[in-house]
C-alpha cells in the first residue's frame, strides 16, 4: 500500500531583525544630545611611555669565590672569616635611580660549600625592605662536603612588594644594590675543622625578572624617537564600503603626563589609515613639527597630580574632516620625545609608576550629521527555518521581505547563506532592490516609517540550502536623504526587518 501524501502551503517567519544605529557603531561610543539627536564619543590611544621605555633592570648576577686562611682549625659557632657585604651597580645609561618599589622579581641564592662540616648562614639584602619596613633576612643550612662533593645550597627569593634603597651602604651611590652574608660553623659539630687548601665557598647571587612598580632618581636627559608606528581604530569597523561626509568634528589632541618628569615632544606626523581602500591621509596642523614642552607631574601622599597639555583639531585650523571621513581602521604616528630637556632640575627626585603612563590620544566628538553614499554595513544573523511532522519536502516557494524603514536613508539589501564555516554558500536576493527611504520633514527629521515589500521567488535546490543554513550575512547599503544637505541621526531612528518564507511542501506519512 502507498504511504498518502499531499501538497500544502505554510507560511512561516525566518528573520525577525531591528537595527538601529547601534548596529552601525558600538553603542558605547554614542551619546544622544539633548535634542535626541546622536553623536559619537570616542578615545583612542596614541602611544605610551611607561618605565620599560625609560629604563630596563636587566637580571645580574653577584658572583664570589672565597678561599679560607690556612692552615687553620675552625672550632664550632666559629664565625667565617670573608667579607660581610658585596655590591653591585647596574648599568643604566643615563639613568640614576636611588630607590624602587618592586612590583615582582626574584632573588636567587646558591652556595656551594668545600668546608668539611655543616656550615650556617644569614643572606640579608639590607637595603630592602617589606611594606613593615624589615629588611629582607633569610637563615639557611649547608651540608658539608661529602669526600670531593660540595655541600649544596639553593634557593630563590620573591622579593615582590620590597622598596629597596639603591644608593649603597653609605647613601651616596646610584642604581646600587648590597648584599650580607654571615656564615658560621654549626654550633652543634662534633669536632673542630681543619681548612686545607682545597676549602672554599663560591656564592652566587642572581636578580633576575625585576620590574618595579614604583621607581625614584633622575631619569636622565635622554632622546627617543617613536616610530613610525600605528594604533588600532575600531571606530568604523562595521563600515565595509562606501563613503562618508560630515557635517562637523571636534577632535582634540591630548598629552597626559602622570611621570614626574619633564618632556619636550615633537610630533612629526599622524595620520589617518584605511587599509580598505589604501587610503593615507597626514594630518595638516600647526603642532606637527612645533616644540611641545610637557611639565612634569606632582605627588603627594601617594597621589599623582599629572599634567596635561591640549591640542584642538578642527574643521578651521586642520584636515581632520577628511581623516575622519577616509574611514580609518588606523592611525599612524610618528614623534620624537627628549626627556628632562633642563636636566637634572628636581634635585634626582623625578618619579614614575608602572600603572600611571604618559600618552599621546585622540579625544574626539563627531555629531551625526552626515551624508552617506553608498554607506555598506554588515551584521551577521541566526536563521531558523523549523521543521514540524512527518517527512516534508520542499518543492517551491517565495520569500517576501518587510522592511519597516525609519532612517531618512533609502537602502539596498542583499543576504548571503553561510555554511558551518561561515562560507558564503549563495545569496537571496538575484537583483538589485530598494528599501525606500523614511519621510522626512522641512526640519528633515524623519516623521514616520515607510514599509516595502521585497518578493523572491526560491527554487526548491536554493530552498533545501536554505533550510540546511543557521546563519546569514546582511548587509545593507545606505544612500541619505536631500543630498547634498546633511541629515543627523537620532536615537529613535530603526529599520525593521522581516523575512517571511510561503513555502509549498509535499507531506508524506510514515
Amino acid at each position: 500500500m502507498e504511504k498518502a501524501s499531499w501538497d500544502t502551503d505554510i507560511l512561516a517567519p525566518i528573520i525577525s531583525a531591528s537595527m538601529n544605529i547601534n548596529n552601525i557603531l558600538p553603542d558605547s561610543i554614542l551619546q544622544a544630545n539633548a535634542d535626541s539627536s546622536m553623536k559619537i564619543v570616542f578615545n583612542n590611544d596614541l602611544y605610551k611611555i611607561d618605565i620599560d621605555t625609560l629604563f630596563n633592570i636587566a637580571d645580574t648576577t653577584i658572583h664570589n669565590g672565597y678561599a679560607l686562611p690556612f692552615p687553620t682549625t675552625l672550632n664550632p659557632g666559629q664565625v667565617l672569616p670573608f667579607p660581610s657585604s658585596t655590591s653591585t651597580t647596574y648599568s643604566l645609561p643615563g639613568i640614576e635611580l636611588k630607590m624602587v618599589i618592586i612590583k615582582s622579581g626574584f632573588v636567587s641564592f646558591k652556595v656551594k660549600s668545600k668546608i668539611r662540616e655543616v656550615t650556617q648562614y644569614v643572606y640579608s639584602i639590607p637595603c630592602a625592605t617589606d611594606a613593615l619596613g624589615n629588611p629582607f633576612s633569610k637563615p639557611f643550612t649547608v651540608p658539608a662536603r661529602v669526600g670531593s662533593t660540595p655541600g649544596v645550597y639553593n634557593q630563590t627569593f620573591d622579593l615582590t612588594g620590597y622598596t629597596i634603597d639603591l644608593t649603597g651602604p653609605l647613601g651616596t651611590q646610584i642604581n646600587t644594590i648590597y648584599t650580607g652574608l654571615t656564615a658560621q660553623v654549626s654550633a652543634i659539630a662534633l669536632d673542630t675543622v681543619l681548612v686545607t687548601p682545597a676549602d672554599s665557598l663560591i656564592i652566587d647571587n642572581t636578580f633576575y625578572d625585576i620590574i618595579p612598580y614604583y621607581a625614584k632618581g633622575y631619569f636622565g636627559n635622554n632622546t627617543y624617537n617613536v616610530g613610525p608606528s600605528t594604533s588600532d581604530f575600531t571606530l568604523f569597523d562595521r563600515i565595509v564600503d562606501g563613503t562618508l561626509q560630515l557635517e562637523d568634528v571636534d577632535f582634540n589632541f591630548k598629552l597626559e603626563n602622570p611621570i614626574g618628569m619633564d618632556a619636550r615632544l615633537y610630533v612629526t606626523n599622524i595620520s589617518s589609515i584605511n587599509t580598505r581602500t589604501a587610503t593615507t591621509i597626514n594630518l595638516t596642523n600647526s603642532m606637527i613639527g612645533s616644540t611641545i614642552n610637557i611639565n612634569r607631574a606632582a605627588e603627594s601622599g601617594g597621589i599623582v597630580y599629572p599634567t596635561y597639555a591640549n591640542f584642538p583639531l578642527n574643521t578651521t585650523n586642520s584636515n581632520i574632516k577628511p581623516m575622519i571621513e577616509n574611514l580609518p581602521n588606523k592611525f599612524g604616528y610618528s614623534m620624537q620625545i627628549i626627556t628632562n630637556p633642563l636636566g637634572n632640575i628636581s634635585g634626582s627626585n623625578d618619579f614614575i609608576y608602572s600603572d600611571r603612563l604618559m600618552k599621546a590620544s585622540l579625544d574626539m566628538e563627531i555629531p551625526l550629521s552626515l551624508v552617506a553614499n553608498n554607506l555598506t554595513l554588515q551584521d551577521t544573523l541566526d536563521l531558523n527555518i523549523s521543521q514540524t511532522g512527518g517527512t516534508q519536502n520542499i518543492n517551491e516557494g517565495t520569500i517576501t521581505l518587510f522592511a519597516n524603514n525609519g532612517f531618512p536613508f533609502d537602502a539596498q539589501l542583499q543576504m548571503y547563506l553561510l555554511d558551518e564555516s561561515n562560507v558564503v554558500t549563495d545569496s537571496i536576493f538575484g537583483y538589485a532592490n530598494t528599501i525606500v527611504e523614511a519621510p522626512i520633514n522641512a526640519a528633515l527629521r524623519v516623521i514616520g516609517k515607510k514599509l516595502t515589500k521585497i518578493a523572491v521567488p526560491i527554487s526548491e535546490s536554493k530552498m533545501n540550502l536554505l533550510y540546511d543554513t543557521k546563519k546569514v550575512v546582511l548587509k545593507i547599503k545606505f544612500n541619505t536623504s536631500a543630498q547634498p544637505q546633511y541629515i543627523k541621526i537620532y536615537s529613535e531612528y530603526s529599520i525593521d526587518v522581516k523575512l517571511v518564507g510561503d513555502f509549498n511542501y509535499t507531506i508524506q506519512l510514515q
